[in-house]
C-alpha cells in the first residue's frame, strides 16, 4: 500500500523548497525531543503521562490543524483514547524514515495512523491496537477512460501519477521499474487530481478516503473520475504504540470497542467529509 515508504525519492526538491521542509521537520524533531526529554518513555522505565504521537500527513486521517497542533479522524480518536486512559497527548509531524528512527529511539510513543502491513522494521520495539479503520488504495482514471482494468497488465502503456517516495504493490512498483507502467511523481495527491482531470497524467494510485476528501475540498465531482481498480488486501489502521507501552493495550482496545459502540468512530468519519469514495465499484 501506498503508505509503506522507502527512503528513495525519484524527485528533486527545488532549494527553497528543502530549505523550509528542513526547517519544518527540525521544528517537529524539536517539539518531539522537548516532551520526551520532560516524560522518558524508554522499556522498562515509568508509565508516561504524555503520549508523544507523531505522524506524517495523511488527510483526512491526520492533518495540521489551525492551532499548529494535528486535525482529523487519528487524532479525535487518540484525544479520547487519552482522555479515557486520563494521560495528554502531543503531536508533531515527521517524515516516515526519521519518524521511524526517533520510534526506535524511544523518543516517539505513539504513531496515530499506522499499520502492521507498513512498519515491519519496527516489529520488535511497536505493538498495536485494535484497528479502527481500513486504508484501500484504488487506482483512479478519468470518467471517459474504457476499458476493463483486472490486473496491472491491464494498464500497459499508462502514464501513472504517484507520490515521490512510496511503494505501490500489486504489481505496480514491478511494472514501473521494467518500464511497463510510466511512473510520474508528485508532491500532493492534489497535484495529481489535477493533473487527471487536465489529461497531463492517464491514471493515479490513491487512497480511497484521501480521494474523497481532496475532491470534495476542491469542489470537484466524484463523477469526474472512475475507480478503475481495487487493490486488494485493504490495510487495518491502529494506533502503533512503543513497545514500553504494551500493558496499555487492553485499555486502549476497550477504548476503542466504546467509541465503536456508541457511535463516536461514526461520527468522527462524517465529520471530516466523505466516508470514502463512493464510487468504489463502478469499473
Amino acid at each position: 500500500m501506498r503508505r509503506g515508504m522507502s527512503v528513495r525519492t525519484t524527485q528533486r526538491i527545488p532549494r527553497y523548497r528543502r530549505a523550509r521542509h528542513d526547517l519544518y521537520v527540525l521544528c517537529a524533531v524539536c517539539t518531539a525531543l522537548l516532551a520526551f526529554s520532560a516524560r522518558p518513555v524508554l522499556a522498562g522505565g515509568p508509565s508516561p503521562q504524555t503520549l508523544v504521537a507523531v505522524s506524517d500527513e495523511w488527510a483526512p486521517r491526520i492533518m495540521p490543524g489551525p492551532d499548529g497542533s494535528a486535525d482529523g479522524i487519528c487524532p479525535m480518536v487518540l484525544r479520547q483514547v487519552a482522555e479515557d486512559l486520563g494521560l495528554d497527548v502531543e503531536f508533531g509531524f515527521m517524515p516516515k524514515p526519521r519518524r521511524q528512527a526517533a520510534f526506535r529511539r524511544g523518543e516517539i510513543n505513539v504513531v496515530p495512523c499506522a499499520s502492521p502491513m507498513w512498519e515491519g522494521m519496527l516489529s520488535d520495539v511497536a505493538v498495536y491496537s485494535e484497528p479502527f479503520m481500513m486504508s484501500t488504495e484504488m487506482v483512479l482514471v478519468s470518467t471517459g477512460t474504457t476499458g476493463v482494468f483486472r490486473s496491472v497488465h491491464d494498464f500497459a502503456g499508462l502514464r501513472f501519477g504517484t507520490i515521490g517516495g512510496y511503494v505501490y504493490h500489486d504489481g505496480f512498483d514491478e511494472a514501473f521499474e521494467s518500464g511497463m507502467l510510466r511512473r510520474e511523481d508528485a508532491y500532493t495527491v492534489t497535484q495529481n487530481l489535477q493533473k487527471l482531470r487536465a489529461g497531463r497524467i492517464d491514471a493515479m494510485i490513491v487512497d480511497d478516503y484521501e480521494a474523497a476528501y481532496w475532491m470534495h475540498r476542491a469542489g470537484w465531482s466524484e463523477t469526474d473520475f472512475r475507480v478503475a481498480y481495487v487493490f486488494a488486501d485493504p490495510a487495518p489502521i491502529t494506533l502503533m504504540l512503543h513497545a514500553s507501552l504494551r500493558d496499555f493495550l487492553p485499555r486502549i482496545n476497550a477504548s476503542l470497542a466504546r467509541m465503536r459502540a456508541n457511535g463516536i468512530l461514526r461520527a468522527l468519519f462524517a465529520e471530516y467529509g466523505p466516508q470514502k469514495l463512493a464510487t468504489h465499484l463502478s469499473r
